[in-house]
């Protein structure tokens, strides 16, 4: 068992007793009713509750993008997970699981005659067929297609390769199984900064 540290940033409404009380937040196409909600993107690894994997900045970076630059306050909460359990779909510490991901990926654009497919694609397939077991899935998203920018110096030798520094490691929770029930707000300080809960 490894009991790891996980993020999820929040819009802040002011709301932080019932986020701490309620928390951690599911991430839907459709609301209660069952209608779709209006404003929203696809969640890009299905419907679940989204963290950031171990880094406090990766979910304060994530608040910046998505509520900061829009003129709104964001929150970032804690809690933990098993990084070992058998329910995890881990992509990054088993490669294997990325192998599979990639056989299925290849399967449903050759059953399909499409070149390309998008991952809730993969995961609702695997999903509907039996195949897939899991709780929870781990990723290391690369957006736009690019290696990470957050180059770290570390050179082998010749300096044609470098060490790369995975960054934003994302983890969907399909549902509550492998969550630990302390659920906290790290960001902002709620006891430093004049907030009342």
């Amino acid at each position: 068992m490894k009991m790891t540290s996980i993020y999820q940033t929040l819009e802040d409404r002011g709301n932080y007793e019932e986020v701490i009380n309620n928390g951690p937040y599911y991430c839907s196409l459709y609301d209660e009713k069952g209608s779709l909600k209006k404003g929203i993107k696809v969640p890009w690894l299905g419907e679940g509750y989204y963290f950031w994997d171990t880094r406090e900045e990766d979910a304060k970076w994530w608040g910046e993008c998505t509520y900061s630059s829009k003129g709104k306050r964001y929150i970032v909460c804690k809690t933990t997970y098993d990084q070992q359990s058998d329910l995890l779909f881990d992509t990054l510490a088993d490669l294997s699981k990325m192998d599979d991901l990639v056989r299925c990926a290849e399967l449903i654009k050759e059953k399909w005659k499409i070149n390309k497919v998008s991952f809730p694609f993969i995961l609702s397939y695997l999903k509907e067929t039996g195949n897939f077991n899991y709780k929870a899935i781990r990723v290391w998203p690369d957006p736009n297609n690019k290696i990470s920018k957050d180059c770290i110096n570390i050179f082998f030798p010749g300096e044609k390769t470098i060490l790369s520094r995975i960054d934003k490691v994302q983890i969907c929770f399909f549902d509550r199984t492998l969550l630990d029930k302390t659920f906290k707000i790290v960001y902002p300080n709620i006891l430093e900064e004049n907030f009342t809960i």
